[in-house]
């Protein structure tokens, strides 16, 4: 009995000699660690690109604006008449806006003729460029018309020979517009954003321009206005 008690006592010395061995020489630190994470820390490093400094448009060397200018900072000149240079992105066409589906040329032509009131008045939009959306364009509005049957009929003889001449445009002309910028025209126009009261055009395209005032003309005062 005595004898199986030793030899049990040495084996256990042995076995824990065996386990201080193995824990000493044969596992080290780094195998001691649980697992690492799946994320870790990166070294490279996020060059993040400097923010662009906005410049804000200038006018032209001629002195006129652009669109964008007037976008950007249109308050700055509002009721200032000033000259904006642009290309002509749209332009209102009473004969195609009103024309019925079985209607020909000469017929939308009397029915203006009969009731002159179903046209707008002319207006149209300009660009920067010949693909500036309209919505992106600035609104020229109270372009000169020619007068209608009944007015040359019923006007007197000197307001026919003041009124205001007719610019020629159409849609990709570049041109030169003089007028007041404001919010409101005196027919009805309305346009937060602005929009340019006709008084004068350069049409570079069509090599055209407003002439001088006939300094002997009735005053525009005394002309009456137009109806519509």
């Amino acid at each position: 009995m005595a004898n199986s008690r030793a030899h049990a006592a040495s084996i256990g010395a042995a076995l824990i000699a065996s386990t201080l061995v193995f824990t000493a020489g044969g596992c080290k630190g780094n195998q001691l660690e649980g697992a690492k994470a799946e994320v870790q820390q990166s070294a490279i490093k996020v060059t993040v690109p400097a923010v662009p400094a906005f410049e804000v448009p200038k006018p032209n060397a001629d002195g006129s604006h652009t669109i964008k200018e007037l976008r950007v900072q249109g308050q700055k000149y509002l009721k200032q008449e000033i000259s904006v240079s642009g290309v002509v992105v749209w332009a209102y066409d009473c004969a195609t806006a009103i024309r019925q589906p079985t209607e020909d040329d000469e017929a939308v032509k009397k029915r203006i003729e009969a009731d002159p009131t179903l046209c707008r008045r002319p207006a149209f939009y300009l660009g920067d460029a010949a693909d500036t959306p309209v919505e992106r364009a600035a609104w020229i509005v109270e372009v000169p018309r020619l007068p209608t049957a009944a007015e040359k009929k019923n006007l007197p003889k000197e307001a026919i020979e003041a009124w205001p001449a007719v610019p020629p445009y159409k849609v990709g002309d570049q041109v030169v517009v003089t007028g007041t910028w404001t919010t409101s025209s005196p027919h009805g126009e309305n346009n937060t954003d602005g929009l340019l009261v006709y008084k004068q055009m350069k049409n570079v395209t069509q090599n055209w321009e407003t002439p001088p005032l006939d300094p002997n003309a009735l005053p525009a005062a005394t002309i009456a206005p137009p109806p519509h």
